[in-house]
């Protein structure tokens, strides 16, 4: 059996290593690079209600930082309607509305820092069909709590923070652990 170097070996090895790795990354990238979104709204966005709400509620699909979220809710003639400062509870950002908004066209523009430290925002927007009393609405994170995906919704990335898979990191830990093993063999078979 003809023997090899062992530099041409250690070489093919690591060539072999990086490609797989190459690969492996690089097809992971486009979920594996996904930022938070915004998952939910209620009211829904482009929904009717039959009553006023008491307050706007923005699911995200993770929790946001408390670095400067606003909410601004507006209604019909670009009156503000916001309550106070929109609250931060969980993946949630909720808005507190003013008492007895009248029927129309609400706007909702939201920003708020994302769990990985970028900035989002957006617009969303609902219809009250009727005026009077607000519902007292569900609270942020009811199971029953009315809400539609936000359009810009699509399956949450395995890692959303812009790392790599969990499972291309265990490929390229099996792929350097077996360069490893062979390279240690090759060694103590040397004379």
């Amino acid at each position: 059996m003809r023997r090899t170097a062992l530099p041409v070996v250690v070489l093919r090895l690591l060539t072999g290593a990086l490609a797989t790795a190459a690969v492996l990354l690089g097809s992971g990238a486009h979920t594996a690079s996904a930022h938070d979104r915004l998952a939910e709204t209620t009211p829904a966005d482009g929904g009717t209600v039959g009553t006023p709400p008491a307050q706007v509620i923005l699911q995200f699909s993770r929790p946001p930082l408390p670095l400067g979220a606003q909410v601004l809710v507006s209604g019909p003639g670009g009156t503000q309607v916001s309550a106070g400062a929109a609250e931060l509870r969980g993946t949630s950002v909720v808005q507190p509305l003013l008492d007895g908004l009248p029927a129309g066209s609400y706007t909702v523009g939201w920003r708020v820092t994302s769990a990985d430290g970028h900035p989002l925002s957006g617009t969303a927007g609902f219809i009250v069909d009727g005026a009077g009393t607000p519902a007292t609405g569900p609270v942020a994170g009811d199971a029953g709590a009315p809400t539609r995906a936000a359009a810009d919704a699509g399956p949450a990335a395995p890692d959303a923070g812009g790392r790599p898979a969990p499972v291309a990191w265990t490929a390229v830990g099996a792929l350097l652990l077996g360069a490893a093993v062979t390279v240690g063999r090759q060694l103590r078979r040397r004379p």
